[in-house]
């Protein structure tokens, strides 16, 4: 799978900045109120392209280069979930009168199978998973019309604020990986009952 990589130059670390945002065009400034996909959406989607570039640069690496990268990105991915479930899917569901966004429970599943990934050694094997459901979970978010744009559309006047918790929101915190062949049998599980094939995770 080729992973996106994008250089962070220009993501809006704090929500002033995330709400004035200079095109690459060099077009006029976006503010506040104004129609854009910008904001929430390429936070969220700039959160993604980070998280690709650890797990390349992981996947690339060897002793404790890999080590470093793959725990930077277990720690990011698991932040990035939890900014999903506790904060963006919950703010959509309120605006849609307790209903949640058709793709939540599919999302959710895979945030399951990422999260059981996460707790296996740094290995091909596991790099190879890790991609192959994020192949087919990050398009449902970050695509034109995917779940962050559904977000930010329903946030309305409190996208702001919205992504200001997004911003802001703390690590989690994340338990050592576990080399154990029950533990890599749980994972294979989780796999099988989110969709994808477990044995992606054969070496």
């Amino acid at each position: 799978m080729a992973l996106r990589v994008l250089t962070m130059a220009n993501t809006p670390n704090t929500p002033a900045e995330a709400t004035r945002i200079a095109p690459a065009d060099g077009g006029e400034e976006t503010h506040p109120g104004e129609s854009r996909r910008s904001r929430l959406c390429d936070f969220m989607a700039a959160e993604h392209a980070r998280l690709d570039a650890l797990l390349v640069s992981a996947a690339a690496g060897s002793g404790a280069d890999r080590v470093t990268a793959y725990q930077d990105f277990r720690k990011g991915l698991l932040r990035h979930i939890g900014i999903e479930e506790k904060i963006l899917f919950p703010a959509a569901q309120h605006r849609r009168n307790g209903e949640p966004l058709l793709p939540a429970g599919r999302l959710k599943v895979d945030h399951g199978a990422l999260a059981a990934l996460v707790m296996l050694p740094p290995s091909a094997s596991t790099f190879r998973a890790l991609q192959a459901v994020l192949n087919a979970h990050n398009p449902l978010e970050d695509a034109p019309g995917g779940v962050y744009d559904q977000c930010e559309s329903l946030a309305q006047e409190q996208v702001d604020e919205l992504l200001d918790r997004c911003v802001k929101a703390a690590e989690v915190p994340v338990s050592p990986w576990v080399e154990n062949p029950k533990v890599l049998a749980a994972a294979k599980r989780v796999l099988a009952r989110a969709g994808y094939d477990p044995a992606v995770l054969d070496e």
